[in-house]
């Protein structure tokens, strides 16, 4: 027991290899003088027979070497095209998810403030400009019907059904998508190309992945080809090939079965060397044993080659081996001349050896004693060898270079341990690759989210962030990481995100805020900031993560709800105030109307009277159609439907009409105290110019009316001069004038000045405001020059346009012989529903002479102008029951075509005039209708005749 102490202790500390050693040099030494005498004569012909052995032996280790390098070579290879149908179905997938994800908020957000136009058109302005996979990706749309809705690269096809769309082998696309989809919210389909061998991975050439958007009925989806893949993964494979070397300078070598190098003498040239075309014979020749050696699978071929830095060619023996997918012939091999060096090297030391035992027989034992210390100089060298493997092998397989070579491990117990440690580093690798890939997958998708996402120790300072916060502050991740907020923001700034740091580090509870940031580009925006713990697997505090939204927008959405609720309140107020103006304005001619027709019914009137209340009727009827012009005005500014039309109209005629009009109005209100006054200029090309006579007619009209209504005594003047190349008119009163804060409002909608305390002078605010959008259409302005109690003065401009006098004064002469009327010879048909309307018309037309026909229907009125050849002209009601009043007109001017037609509309809108123009329609005329204007309109058509 103490021996067995006492060797324990001997031993501890002491160097296995010397002890070893030591050991078999004492054994070699007492066996070697035993055998001495034997191992001499065997000596000779075990060196025959091992250089023998060694060659035999060598070149078979050395070809087992190059077939391992060119399987392992190709292993590799299938190993990374394995992954690449993963890699695309997995980007094309996240890429996809990404597009749905960012519609479904667009949508969300959007769905109860706006349109569903205005949301598609959102959705795929956002999607439309996204690339990805070097710019060869996109996202496009289409329903699931099969129509296209967005295609970023063929903007053409948009909007087609596209169910019979094949591509170049005639394989399905939108109508498998849509057949997928029924059965599925979501999928891949892969389509595959016509190659001999089906269960090969390249019989799959593209995959295609797809997504239902519910809200539209939509699909989102992107394709990509494995090729394109696959291009990128042949030069990072051919690039990791070139680095592998083994032996003396062995090499990975790649060619084409068509002849071309791509990796030779272990360089990836810059362009592949076409083998053929390179001039060296010997080359060629080599390439074509390749080739014959590949045809049946794989093989070995010997032939001459240059080596690596060296001229000369020498025998060389190589293992070549085929990729059929990709065309390549990979291949490896070695020089035969190393195999006689190590024989001729071992040769010369056993002769040496033997040489020198024949010499020296008489000192035998001390032969034997230098063979002892050889052979455990040797031993000792084969362990120290094998540990220093062991030793490399670990610090190798820390640097993840790695598993050891068990064919280079001599020792039985050695390549055990050898397997044991394999089997640890493949665990270890393996977990490795899950954790990289874990992390990997981890990072895309934190670089991916638009948010500032960032960490900090608990010291906070920074130790990593997402891309779009590094791309915020300007900097790289790896140049924020190390740095404190005082590194990276003003002092004021730094202080409140240092003192929150701290407040969670203590309480341990989440914090929220939203501040306002200024940017690098200068922009000032509001983010809504989490910050959050996170901990180890033991609940240890590792630092702070926290995320920023960008929030600016939804803000500024809030606030601009706010400002419309405001206006839109402000706008009901108005409205409000106005319908109960309204009631008054309409109830007050109303009431005039019905109380004097009442007083009409008397029989006790004298004609002076019945001519008083039948005067009052009509000035009571003609405010009340001017208030609803108004309102049928403004509606059509509202809906932007009120236009102009342009024609030559002459402003001393207009003069001349205004003063008529409007000095009998001043004198009908019995207003004595009022003058109206015409300040009449020539104009330097003459008076008569192109405009719209009806709109600007309007626009003085509303300015007199508002200048007799704010004007008691005094004098009202009214006219127009040169000013440019405009024409500026004016209205000049001496009424009560005007606050110079309300020179703005008075041409608002609903919107009169202010008056508190005062005379109510009536009025509905809406003639300034038509005023000013006529102006506008015109293309000129409006303004006011007024003080209260000094009277005001409106103008407004219109471009000077002038025409043709002669043209003018023709007209103007037509229109003043339109006076006496008649038409005793003519026939007219009247197509209306209504009695009171057509006697009216009736009453109009009595002291012409001129003979009515009456159809009460559309269908009757077309039979009657056909059959009846006596008709001169025709007259329609467009607001007929059993048939539209234009279709009945465009029906009569299909079988009458020299009859003319006039017909009465609603307006005189665009939307009308050219309803009237499609129809065929001769004139037309609007309503209420006036005499003058009717018989105007009338006698153009029935005096042409005579």
């Amino acid at each position: 027991m103490r021996l067995k102490t006492y060797i324990t202790e001997y031993l501890r500390g002491k160097s296995l290899i010397r002890f070893i050693t030591f050991g078999i040099i004492g054994l070699l030494v007492a066996t070697v003088i035993l055998v001495g005498a034997f191992s001499f004569y065997g000596e000779y012909y075990r060196i025959k027979k091992e250089s023998e052995n060694l060659r035999i032996s060598y070149s078979s280790d050395q070809k087992q070497i190059i077939q391992n390098e060119v399987n392992k070579a190709i292993e590799y290879i299938e190993y990374n095209r394995s992954l690449t149908q993963d890699r695309i179905k997995y980007d094309l997938k996240l890429r996809v998810d990404e597009a749905w994800e960012i519609a479904n908020n667009i949508y969300n957000e959007n769905r109860s403030t706006r349109s569903e136009a205005e949301i598609k058109k959102m959705i795929k302005d956002a999607l439309r400009p996204i690339r990805f996979n070097n710019g060869r990706g996109d996202i496009f749309i289409y329903t699931t019907d099969g129509v296209s809705v967005m295609l970023p690269r063929s903007r053409n096809f948009e909007n087609r059904l596209s169910l019979g769309l094949r591509d170049s082998l005639g394989n399905y696309l939108v109508k498998n998508e849509v057949a997928l989809l029924k059965v599925v919210n979501q999928g891949f389909l892969s389509y595959r190309s016509p190659v001999d061998n089906q269960s090969s991975d390249s019989a799959i050439f593209k995959y295609t992945y797809v997504k239902k958007f519910t809200p539209f009925n939509w699909y989102f989806g992107s394709k990509d080809y494995i090729n394109d893949f696959e291009d990128i993964l042949k030069q990072n494979i051919m690039l990791w090939l070139s680095n592998v070397r083994y032996g003396n300078d062995g090499y990975i070598f790649i060619n084409t079965l068509t002849g071309k190098a791509l990796l030779t003498n272990g360089n990836i040239p810059d362009q592949p060397i076409d083998i053929y075309e390179s001039g060296d014979t010997n080359w060629i020749r080599v390439f074509r044993q390749q080739q014959l050696a590949v045809k049946n699978g794989s093989g070995f071929i010997e032939y001459r080659f240059k080596r690596l830095a060296s001229k000369d060619f020498e025998p060389k023996m190589s293992f070549v081996r085929p990729v059929k997918d990709w065309g390549w012939i990979v291949g490896a091999g070695y020089y035969k001349n190393d195999i006689e060096k190590e024989i001729a090297g071992n040769l010369n030391s056993i002769t040496t050896r033997i040489n020198g035992w024949l010499i020296k027989m008489i000192v035998l034992i001390l032969l034997f004693l230098i063979f002892a210390f050889l052979f455990a100089g040797f031993v000792s060298n084969k362990l120290r060898k094998e540990f220093g493997r062991f030793t490399e092998s670990f610090k190798n397989a820390s640097l993840g270079s790695g598993q050891m070579n068990k064919e280079q491990i001599s020792f039985f117990e050695f390549r055990e341990l050898a397997d044991s440690v394999n089997h640890t580093i493949l665990e270890r690798d393996n977990a490795l690759k899950e954790l990289e890939k874990g992390q990997s997958l981890l990072r895309s998708l934190i670089d991916s989210i638009p948010d500032f996402i960032f960490f900090k120790d608990i010291n906070s300072n920074y130790v990593g962030c997402n891309k779009a916060f590094a791309d915020y502050l300007g900097m790289t991740e790896k140049s924020i990481i190390g740095r404190s907020d005082y590194d990276l923001f003003p002092k004021v700034a730094a202080d409140i995100y240092y003192e929150n740091d701290k407040k969670i580090l203590l309480d341990h509870i989440p914090i929220r805020n939203e501040e306002w940031t200024l940017f690098p580009d200068g922009s000032r925006r509001l983010l809504d900031t989490v910050k959050v713990l996170y901990t180890d697997v033991r609940g240890e505090v590792l630092g702070i993560m926290a995320l920023s939204r960008d929030i600016t927008e939804k803000e500024e959405i809030q606030q601009q709800f706010k400002v419309a609720k405001e206006k839109a309140e402000e706008s009901d107020s108005l409205k409000t105030a106005f319908l109960a103006n309204m009631s008054h304005e309409i109830r007050t001619p109303m009431n005039s109307i019905i109380g004097f027709s009442s007083l009409l019914t008397e029989d006790s009137l004298s004609d002076s009277e019945k001519a008083e209340y039948i005067q009052h009727i009509n000035q009571s009827g003609e405010s009340l159609l001017n208030l609803i012009d108004d309102i049928i005005d403004i509606a059509k500014i509202e809906a932007g439907q009120l236009t102009v039309t342009y024609e030559s109209y002459s402003l001393n005629e207009m003069i001349r009409e205004l003063q008529a009009t409007y000095s009998q109005l001043i004198d009908r209100n019995s207003n004595n105290l009022v003058n109206l006054i015409v300040d009449p200029v020539e104009l330097p090309l003459g008076n008569t110019i192109m405009t719209d006579p009806f709109r600007l007619r309007q626009v003085i009209s509303n300015l007199l009316v508002n200048a007799m209504k704010f004007t008691s005594k005094g004098t009202i003047s009214y006219g127009f001069m040169p000013e440019g190349d405009n024409i500026l008119f004016y209205v000049r009163d001496t009424g009560i004038g005007i606050a110079e804060e309300n020179h703005r409002i008075i041409f608002n909608r609903f919107r009169q000045a202010q008056n508190a305390g005062k005379k109510h002078y009536g009025g509905t605010g809406l003639g300034l405001a038509i005023s000013q959008h006529i102006v506008e259409l015109l293309g000129g302005q409006i303004w006011v020059e007024s003080k209260p109690g000094e009277g005001s003065v409106f103008y407004f401009t219109i471009p000077y346009k002038p025409v043709n006098k002669e043209l003018s004064l023709n007209d103007l002469g037509r229109r003043e012989r339109m006076r006496q009327y008649n038409w005793s010879d003519k026939t007219m048909l009247v197509i209306e529903e209504v009695d009171s309307n057509f006697n009216y018309i009736s009453a109009a037309l009595s002291r012409t002479g001129i003979q009515l026909v009456r159809a009460t229907g559309a269908k009757s009125g077309i039979e009657i102008s056909i059959s009846n050849t006596d008709v001169d002209l025709v007259l329609i009601d467009t607001a007929l029951s059993e048939m539209d009043g234009y279709i009945a007109a465009k029906e009569i001017k299909k079988h009458r075509s020299s009859v003319p037609v006039i017909v009465e509309v609603p307006d005189a809108s665009q939307d009308v005039i050219e309803r009237c123009r499609e129809a065929g329609c001769d004139e037309f005329v609007t309503k209420p209708v006036k005499f003058n204007v009717l018989m105007n309109v009338i006698s153009k058509y029935l005096d042409k005749k005579e």
